[in-house]
Formats: C-alpha cells, sequence, structure tokens
C-alpha cells in the first residue's frame, strides 16, 4: 500500500511536469515507421490475447508493415500496475489496463467498477461511444497523457469458491476473497459481505490452491483461460461488476505517428475490442457447460438482488470522485 501511494505521487507530478508536452489530442507528427510494445498480464489465449493479437495484425497490414506492434503477454513486462505506469512514462508504447487500474490514477473512472453499473456488455459499448465517456477519455488524456486506442470489457464478473457455494451475501462471512490491488474492487468485495484480500493475478492460482484465500471473482473467461476452475468447486453467478478495460498508448508517443498511422491503430483497435465483445459473450454462452460436465465444477445461481442491496450505497459513498460530470453520473451511465 505504501508504494502504491508513493507510485501515485510520483506519478501525478510527472503528469504536471511533461504537461508541456503535446497531448495526445494536438496534431499528428511524421513518424512513418516503428516498432511498438503492447503489454498485457493475461495468458496466451486469452480473449485480451486475441484481441490484442488482432490489433497487432490488423495495423501492420493496413500501415504496410510500417507500423509494427509487439505483444508481450502473460506479465512479461510486469504487473497491470507497473505496465500502466510505463504507458505514462513512455517505457511501454501500449498496455491492457482496466478501469479499476486507472482508476488509481483518475479517480472519475472508477465509477465504470461500481457493481451493477450495465446491465451487460452491450451497454458498456454504448457507453464508451457516449459523449460522457469522450469527455472522460480526453480528460485521462489531458491530465496523464493516456491515449485510450480501444475500449472493450473483461466480462462479467462471478464469484469462484472453493469450499462451499455462495448464494446470499451471509455465505461471504469470513470469506477471504481474492482482489486486486484496486480500491473499488476491495470496497466491494466488503460491500458483499467478504474479507477482500489483495493478491496478484499471477499469484492468484497458487493462493486458492495454497488456501491463502476461500475464492475469487472473475468473468468466465477468465476462470477459465488462468485454470481457475482447477482449484475451486463452486462458480457462483453474482454478475456484480462488468468491467471496462482499455488499450492505453502513451500520447507522445502516438503524436509522433503520421496521421495516416494514427488512424490505422485507431481503426485497428477498435475492431479488436468489438472481437472481444464478440468473443466473451460465446464464452458466457458455452463455458457453463464446460464447468459442469468437464471441470466438473458446480455453477450457482445467487440472490441477486441481495447482492445489489448490499452493494447499492457505493454509488453515494464514491460520487466525490466523478462530481465533476454531475453527481447524477452513475443513474445517467445506468439509463443508456
Amino acid at each position: 500500500m505504501k508504494r502504491t501511494a508513493l507510485v501515485l505521487s510520483l506519478l501525478v507530478c510527472a503528469a504536471a511536469l511533461i504537461g508541456g508536452v503535446p497531448s495526445a489530442q494536438a496534431a499528428s507528427g511524421s513518424v512513418e515507421k516503428a516498432t511498438l510494445k503492447l503489454a498485457h498480464v493475461y495468458p496466451p489465449g486469452h480473449v485480451w490475447d486475441v484481441g490484442a493479437k488482432m490489433a497487432a495484425d490488423l495495423v501492420k497490414k493496413n500501415t504496410g508493415g510500417n507500423i509494427q506492434i509487439d505483444v508481450f503477454p502473460a506479465s512479461q513486462l510486469g504487473t497491470e500496475e507497473q505496465i500502466t505506469e510505463g504507458v505514462i512514462f513512455g517505457s511501454t508504447d501500449i498496455a491492457v489496463s482496466g478501469a479499476g487500474q486507472i482508476g488509481n490514477l483518475f479517480k472519475p473512472i472508477y465509477i465504470l467498477e461500481m457493481p451493477y453499473l450495465f446491465k451487460d456488455m452491450d451497454h458498456v459499448m454504448r457507453f464508451a461511444k457516449s459523449p460522457i465517456a469522450r469527455q472522460m477519455f480526453g480528460d485521462l488524456e489531458k491530465e496523464f497523457n493516456i491515449k485510450i486506442v480501444g475500449t472493450s470489457s473483461f466480462g462479467v464478473r462471478h464469484l469462484a469458491s472453493v469450499k462451499k457455494p455462495v448464494r446470499t451475501p451471509e455465505d461471504l462471512a469470513g470469506f477471504k476473497l481474492r482482489v486486486p490491488q484496486q480500491q473499488v474492487t476491495m470496497a466491494y468485495g466488503k460491500a458483499m459481505g467478504a474479507n477482500p484480500t489483495p493478491i496478484a493475478y499471477a499469484e492468484a492460482y497458487l493462493a486458492l490452491q495454497q488456501g491463502l484465500v476461500d475464492g475469487l471473482e472473475n468473468p468466465l473467461s477468465a476462470i477459465k483461460s488462468m485454470k481457475f476452475h482447477e482449484v475451486t468447486k463452486h462458480i457462483n453467478l453474482t454478475g456484480h461488476v462488468i468491467n471496462l478495460t482499455f488499450f492505453i498508448m502513451n500520447g507522445p508517443k502516438f503524436n509522433t505517428l503520421t496521421k495516416k498511422n494514427q488512424d490505422a491503430i485507431l481503426e485497428a483497435f477498435d475492431k479488436a475490442s468489438e472481437h472481444i465483445i464478440t468473443l466473451l459473450k460465446e464464452d458466457d454462452k458455452n463455458l457453463v457447460g464446460f464447468f459442469e460436465k468437464e471441470a466438473k465444477v458446480s455453477v450457482n445461481q445467487v440472490d441477486v438482488e441481495a447482492f445489489k442491496k448490499k452493494t447499492a450505497s457505493m454509488p453515494v459513498q464514491f460520487r466525490s470522485w466523478w462530481i465533476r460530470y454531475g453527481e447524477d453520473l452513475f443513474q445517467r451511465i445506468q439509463a443508456m
């Protein structure tokens, strides 16, 4: 926690110091050829890895090979926190970063991690293309020189447990829930009734296996790709958060590229973002059968209304983070 606070302070200072650098919204540059590094924390074959490689292939094709994007999966270049920092400082050109991670820097983004904000992944994409999203993402660019080049979803988060099914918030009493080191995730874990336990994503499997935690919360696609079903016995369909996740790029680096190359990047990552949604929807349809029949994991319905009631105060509790966009922002997004 101390390291995170220090890093956040340094990043805020750095953003202020580089404020004179043209933002990602400035005019295009003259660079016609470049090799870019794209980092993410997910294993090869995960939907976000598939999307990253799809975008890289499209960029190469549509720039005649002038822009090459090398993809580094599975935390090769660091944790999600580290690669997000890398994009700000320019040591990483492009990264996959979730709203919870970016919210550590730019508080208004945290609203996108609020429980039961979105109805489904189509709702997520409607928000991503809305005027308020463009305004919010533009402010992020101005303040941190982070250019959002693609917006998609990480999927619908459910709760996987080792020892017992979870059907009501009362079942989470004394339950050690693995969460990322993100303020909102820890807050909604606690609000749901669990004891949130921050553990890095790459270490979550071992933590489950060794009994350091009683469960975690992830979309079905992530549970399968990370093999969490091997060390849990129950998947409980809480559907408590539908995450936004982003392809982010260093703004000044984006600015150095020609307009043609910028357009090729934006188009490629937009198509990849839509493809990720398609893959996630397919997984949500198909994986329940896989978990029940092949993995021998029970898939349980839960009292969703009880979980909604438990977390209903969070948009009020944290609204100061996004008040610059209006106190009713949560309700406006819900109504999209």
